[in-house]
């Protein structure tokens, strides 16, 4: 449940006052509201609109009749938030120059109600969205007014304005060559195996058995020693 705590002032400046003592004292500013009549307002439809904003029905009745001319009347949902914030507010409201309306519940409870907030700094100051006063002026973004957060779609292939890169501006070759297939890393095809090796590493000749130039037998067996001993 949240305490609901409305008081009638004179003048929206004066509620106005009240509003940023409670936010010095760590109340959210976008839960404090202030409501404003005006000439064409029916007092039955204030009191319909002051009856969903969760203040008592006799209340809303006795403030739809006075919210004439500069009157405005402040609703304070005493959350969690500050600590004790009902007593604080009532100690602000005890020293604030409020109108007498009269023997009204003006401290009431309301069910808590799923919150949905536009922002994600709802408990935070509100970086990036202006502050709502009134339930009749739209909550609009700052970000509208002079940039944009998201642009629209589009396929770029260059991180460089105007989509230039990098390698054709300062490096004197291209990055991938598009053309013939070479075998040889060696500029002109060559292997630096024919510029060091004075041997073939491949042979494309028959098969030999052995490595003795001429076919010849192992030096083992030209001297008689044994490679292989057979135990009994």
């Amino acid at each position: 449940m949240t305490q609901i705590i409305t008081r009638l002032f004179a003048s929206e400046k004066s509620a106005a006052a009240v509003v940023r003592k409670l936010n010095d004292e760590g109340f959210p500013k976008y839960i404090l509201r202030i409501f404003k009549g005006s000439g064409d307002d029916d007092a039955d439809a204030m009191a319909a609109r002051l009856e969903k904003a969760d203040i008592d029905p006799a209340a809303a009745a006795a403030y739809a009749k006075h919210l004439k001319g500069d009157a405005a009347l402040l609703l304070i949902p005493a959350t969690y938030k500050p600590l004790g914030a009902a007593r604080i507010a009532r100690e602000i409201l005890a020293d604030a120059d409020t109108v007498d309306v009269g023997d009204i519940p003006d401290d009431t409870y309301a069910p808590d109600r799923p919150d949905h907030s536009p922002s994600i700094l709802k408990g935070h100051p509100l970086l990036i969205t202006l502050p709502l006063w009134d339930e009749e002026m739209p909550r609009g973004t700052v970000t509208d007014g002079f940039f944009r957060l998201l642009s629209p779609h589009r396929t770029k292939r260059s991180a460089i304005s105007g989509g230039g890169f990098m390698s054709r501006k300062f490096w004197p070759m291209p990055l991938i060559k598009r053309g013939r297939t070479a075998n040889s890393a060696i500029h002109g095809g060559r292997y630096m195996s024919k510029l060091f090796w004075p041997q073939r590493l491949l042979s494309t000749g028959p098969r030999r058995s052995s490595v003795i130039p001429g076919g010849g037998r192992p030096l083992s067996r030209l001297f008689g020693w044994p490679t292989i001993i057979e135990r009994k």
